[in-house]
């Protein structure tokens, strides 16, 4: 089965859904995000084939954080097939899976991400293939905000995070302290909702960017990129957020969400003000109006296509 929606319907669901919340004052801005305007908001979304909508403050960059988790795992199943990166994830279903530790300010697994990819030894390469991959993605460079790095690299040395994984014998792949630094300079880049649509294009048109037309990553593995972003999903809004949008998703507490479906668009929303659990409300109302509108999800049974008027 298949369904068209006119890219001119996809403007206007995009019109209302910014309309229906764009007055919307809920929430407080993230202290590592500090200086944040609270009236900006913004969404954009882009297609596989070139096509981009932007509304409002869609050129405001603001730190990626857990949305940094979507390129570095494109790296990673480039350099792993999907058994070899679950087992080193320690969440093999043919094993018991190993816990994380609790009560870490950081990702324990965002710290592990890093510190597979290879080469190992060599923060300088790893950097250099996580930013490229950044920018192929987006066709764009993002940029580093040296003052949430600083906040950031504060708070782990403060919380002892190496000493912490250690305690617990959290098994990392590459010296920790170099991971974490890593991982930390990835959570403090900046881009903009117009820059996120674009990364999340590109892996919606099996990596191909549309903008550029490179081929920054085998599309074979979008769908496991995807599929990691639906099973941890906006911070602890996994399943509902799924029910309300059937759209997989990653969040910021910088304010932005950006959500992919595979073959069919992407769309990423930004407002700096956070629920309780450190997700934007203006960006997950937003998107949660603009997928019910649309009445698209991944879950759906009909395969959606965006025509041109």
């Amino acid at each position: 089965m298949e369904r068209k929606i006119s890219v001119s319907e996809l403007r206007k669901a995009v019109d209302e859904a910014y309309e229906a919340v764009k007055s919307l004052k809920e929430g407080a801005v993230d202290p590592r995000n500090a200086g944040a305007d609270s009236r900006q908001f913004g969404i954009s979304v882009a297609l596989p084939d070139g096509t981009v909508i932007n509304k409002g403050d869609t050129a405001v960059k603001v730190p990626m954080g857990s949305i940094a988790k979507v390129p570095l795992s494109t790296i990673l199943f480039t350099q792993n097939n999907p058994m070899e990166l679950i087992k080193k994830s320690g969440q093999c279903p043919c094993h018991k899976a190993v816990k994380k530790p609790c009560g870490l300010s950081f990702s324990a697994h965002g710290v592990r991400a890093f510190s597979a990819v290879e080469p190992v030894g060599d923060p300088e390469s790893k950097w250099n293939l996580y930013e490229n991959r950044m920018i192929d993605l987006m066709g764009s460079a993002p940029e580093l905000n040296d003052t949430v790095l600083e906040t950031l690299r504060k708070e782990a040395a403060d919380t002892r995070l190496a000493d912490t994984l250690a305690a617990d014998g959290y098994y990392l792949y590459d010296d920790a302290s170099l991971a974490i630094d890593l991982y930390l300079k990835a959570l403090s880049m900046t881009a903009s909702t117009e820059q996120l649509a674009a990364m999340g294009a590109t892996v919606a048109a099996d990596g191909v960017n549309p903008a550029t037309g490179k081929q920054v990553f085998d599309g074979a593995i979008t769908q496991n990129v995807v599929a990691l972003m639906a099973a941890k999903g906006p911070h602890k809004m996994r399943a509902p957020w799924l029910v309300a949008t059937g759209l997989p998703a990653k969040s910021s507490f910088g304010g932005t969400i950006l959500g992919i479906i595979p073959g069919t668009m992407a769309v990423a929303a930004y407002g700096a003000e956070l629920n309780p659990v450190g997700v934007s409300v203006k960006a997950a109302r937003a998107i949660v109006e603009l997928m019910q509108r649309l009445d698209v999800s991944i879950f759906a049974s009909a395969n959606v296509k965006f025509v041109n008027d």
